[in-house]
């Protein structure tokens, strides 16, 4: 099965060749061979729907392997890692971490180490919430102004996002997975997408 190895690349030279390094090493403990090597030149906070990523998830036949140096190579966050983990398992595609020992494939222990994911990534969702809640409660305690500004938009904090969203339904990735990679609720999400279906002619 084909097998390739993704790099993403900061604008620092020796990045590369460490990723690079890491990989071939793990050529020759496995024994096996990098059929394509793929170089993403992209910021780590940039979303992985919005990187060379994306494409590589949604072209993947099942079976075929995608080799990281690192788990940080595809995202910096639990829940983007856990996001691409569902899409990459929904297309067959097997994911290897070097560094942190992950192979993701159809096994028991896989499933297992996603599930942790997505208890960590649910984790993590309710801390961001508690902070947010803290820093509201913080605002309120000071009388500053709460809500929306008077005369404010309806605009959604998931404008722009659209394109984002669309690439995560095809990829299978679960709806409630989605709102929280975008820090929103499941009923702001679907609200979203919603507003965004064509109206029938009247």
């Amino acid at each position: 099965m084909n097998i390739t190895a993704y790099l993403r690349i900061s604008t620092e030279k020796q990045d590369e060749t460490s990723q690079r390094q890491q990989i071939a090493q793990w050529e020759t403990d496995t024994g096996r061979k990098i059929d394509f090597f793929f170089c993403d030149h992209a910021s780590g906070t940039t979303p992985w729907q919005k990187r060379a990523l994306a494409g590589i998830v949604a072209n993947a036949t099942p079976g075929q392997t995608l080799v990281v140096s690192e788990i940080s190579r595809i995202a910096r966050s639990t829940v983007g890692v856990l996001t691409f983990l569902q899409a990459a398992a929904a297309t067959g595609l097997n994911v290897v971490a070097i560094r942190n020992g992950l192979v993701l494939d159809e096994s028991m222990q896989s499933k297992i180490t996603v599930t942790i994911f997505a208890l960590a990534a649910e984790i993590e969702r309710d801390l961001i919430s508690e902070r947010t809640k803290a820093a509201l409660a913080a605002r309120r305690a000071a009388g500053l102004p709460m809500g929306r500004p008077f005369g404010a938009t309806g605009r959604s904090k998931l404008d722009g996002k659209e394109d984002e969203i669309a690439r995560c339904v095809a990829a299978k990735v679960s709806k409630r997975a989605i709102a929280r990679m975008l820090s929103c609720s499941p009923q702001t999400l679907y609200t979203f997408m919603e507003s965004k279906k064509p109206r029938e002619a009247t």
